[in-house]
């Protein structure tokens, strides 16, 4: 045998050795994380909004689905945490929960953007999160009441056209966008718990419009579309959506290339529209192990059915590829930030919505979610439905602070909320 042969044998032997290695490596990494994950048997996914909408509905499909993919097949809680558009659930992911592997955040796809633009309220640095992945890139679209006089984005430059907004979302930015890059006229209604309370005020006439994502539209409001109750006036992304591909996007109506550049790293965020994401810490064997459950899990056949079946979008962005965009995103120059700061600025007058609470009384009749929703049956036998939280609910059963877990079937109750279907500011039963 000569030289150049014993050469290439040594090389062969030498790569089947590191290919031995490293799958023992995997192995012994794989028989580490199911360990863990059958002594901590339960891991948390905080979803940073209240329960119904889409970060919670992308949270909850994710929940029930991912934890045959992790060795040990851990068990999946949703929690909620809604407040300041995300900023508590990703704080609360960032300073205090468990670095483990124990806990994952769905949060808006506004949320990582926030402390990179120097937005106030965040207390994490995004990039050292460790970025589960996105499930789903989603546009968001600006639509009016059909009995505006806004029909067109033509019309949004003449005349003025009233938006419900719910703080530091698409609600709010995507309309001060309008106004600083295309010279819309829109003014923002700011107060509104949520998308789906702006929703609902825009259906008893209290606004005009709503820019807010175009998929939580379709799965909550699809009457509007079929009906012809509302007009799109435009979309943001990255790309226009296959079903309304006659409708604009922002970035094609930006004349200064300046502006349409900045545009490409605010659209950005449309590409990952439903981020997850681990708290910074967790070991790194365990975030890939997670990471390739995630993406293992977005091409199971029954995740998708399920997906299908509540018409949730799946289009994923994986954990590393999130990685690096948002890495790249926080080294941008600082003139950069403050420009594309100043076009997300609203600059019209603050008004806060009066939000009127509705009052309903009656029975109990159904029960979901361990007393986390129920449903009362009130004397003209309408339902009114109602979210009742641990925290934030003042929950009062026979004269004494109560748990929602007591709360039974056929117990008369009084119920405070925004609105039927919103989570209650009070219950008391008697």
């Amino acid at each position: 045998m000569n030289r150049i042969d014993n050469l290439a044998k040594c090389a062969a032997m030498l790569a089947a050795s590191l290919l031995a290695t490293s799958v023992t490596t995997h192995a012994q990494a794989q028989d580490l994380v199911a360990d863990f994950y059958k002594k901590n048997n339960t891991i948390r996914v905080i979803a940073s909004s209240e329960p119904g909408g889409g970060v919670d509905g992308y949270a909850r499909l994710l929940a029930k689905h991912m934890g045959r993919f992790i060795p040990g097949n851990p068990t999946f809680v949703v929690q909620n945490m809604p407040g300041a558009s995300g900023i508590v659930a990703a704080n609360y992911l960032y300073n205090v929960a468990r670095k483990d592997g124990t806990a994952i955040g769905s949060v808006q796809r506004q949320v990582p953007y926030t402390q990179l633009l120097g937005e106030p309220g965040p207390q994490f640095e995004t990039a050292k999160f460790n970025w589960l992945g996105s499930l789903a890139g989603e546009g968001s679209v600006c639509v009016a009441n059909v009995t505006s006089p806004v029909k067109t984005l033509e019309d949004l430059k003449t005349k003025e056209l009233i938006m419900g907004g719910s703080g530091a979302n698409d609600t709010e930015t995507v309309p001060a966008l309008a106004n600083n890059l295309l010279g819309a006229k829109m003014k923002i209604i700011t107060g509104y718990p949520s998308a789906t309370a702006i929703t609902l005020a825009m259906e008893r006439g209290e606004v005009d419009g709503v820019c807010t994502s175009y998929a939580s539209l379709l799965a909550r409001n699809a009457h509007w579309f079929r009906d012809k109750k509302v007009n799109i006036l435009f979309q943001t992304s990255t790309r226009r959506d296959p079903a309304i591909p006659d409708v604009p996007l922002t970035s094609e109506l930006a004349t200064n290339p300046d502006d349409k550049a900045l545009l490409e790293i605010l659209d950005s965020r449309f590409l990952i529209g439903r981020p997850f994401m681990l708290p910074p810490g967790v070991p790194p064997e365990y975030v890939k192990v997670l990471r390739d459950a995630f993406v293992a899990m977005s091409k199971d056949k029954d995740f998708l059915a399920d997906a299908a079946k509540e018409n949730r979008d799946v289009d994923i962005v994986n954990g590393e590829d999130m990685q690096a965009l948002l890495v790249g995103i926080s080294q941008k120059p600082k003139a950069t930030i403050d420009r594309i700061n100043d076009l997300l600025k609203y600059k019209g007058p603050t008004v806060t919505a009066k939000l009127e609470a509705a009052n309903a009384e009656g029975t109990i009749a159904e029960i979901e979610d361990g007393g986390g929703k129920i449903a009362l049956k009130l004397a003209d036998g309408k339902t009114f439905k109602a979210i009742v939280s641990n925290s934030r609910t003042d929950l009062q059963i026979a004269g004494k602070k109560g748990d929602r877990k007591e709360l039974k079937v056929g117990a008369f109750c009084a119920v405070t909320a925004p609105a039927e279907g919103q989570e209650a500011s009070q219950v008391v039963c008697k």
